[in-house]
């Protein structure tokens, strides 16, 4: 039972919102509104390599709401990043898992049971059953990375994790929303 409560309230916490981590490294050098230009992705993860999240709807959605905060936020888009201050890169990835919930239903008295209906000390027989029923569910992850791009450092990374339920139903207005989240306190 208890399972269960803690599956739930991962599960309500879950769907109230999403998880949004950031760093801000304070050693690296940051200008206010800097020409920034995008940067070449260095790793992959295992994530990214689900068939949701290389979606190229899903990647030109991303790439247009980042340009599009960043604009509002008065960083300038340059096409050469030698000409840059800092670069951007970006990594969408889903994970998948299964959940295992287990339900206990009980019949019969509890024990011990006093007296009554010549049950005997112990009381009537009790029974208890359990029910396990896999749950599978979907993570969806970005993570945003914004370097210096003379040392090569990382300046601030967010990442903003929400359980998916259906990806095909993709829009621009959810991405934008869900970057603007991210990049709030990107300063």
């Amino acid at each position: 039972m208890i399972r269960h409560f803690a599956l739930v309230t991962v599960l309500v916490a879950a769907a109230c919102g999403p998880d949004i981590t950031t760093n801000r490294d304070s050693s690296v050098p940051f200008p206010k509104q800097p020409n920034w230009a995008w940067g070449a992705r260095d790793t992959i993860s295992h994530y990214e390599l689900d068939p949701a999240a290389q979606n190229p709807l899903l990647h030109q959605h991303v790439q247009a709401a980042i340009e599009n905060t960043l604009q509002r936020e008065g960083w300038k888009l340059v096409n050469d990043p030698s000409q840059a201050n800092v670069l951007v890169t970006y990594h969408i990835g889903i994970k998948r898992e299964t959940v295992l919930q287990t339900t206990v239903t009980t019949s019969g008295a509890p024990t011990p049971y006093w007296g009554g209906y010549g049950w005997g000390y112990y009381g009537a027989p009790s029974f208890a059953t359990s029910t396990t029923t896999p749950y599978d569910y979907k993570q969806g992850g970005l993570l945003v990375i914004v370097r210096d791009r003379e040392s090569g450092k990382v300046a601030w990374q967010g990442l903003f994790k929400k359980e998916v339920t259906e990806t095909a139903r993709v829009s621009q207005e959810n991405v934008q929303r869900a970057v603007d989240d991210l990049l709030r306190d990107l300063k």
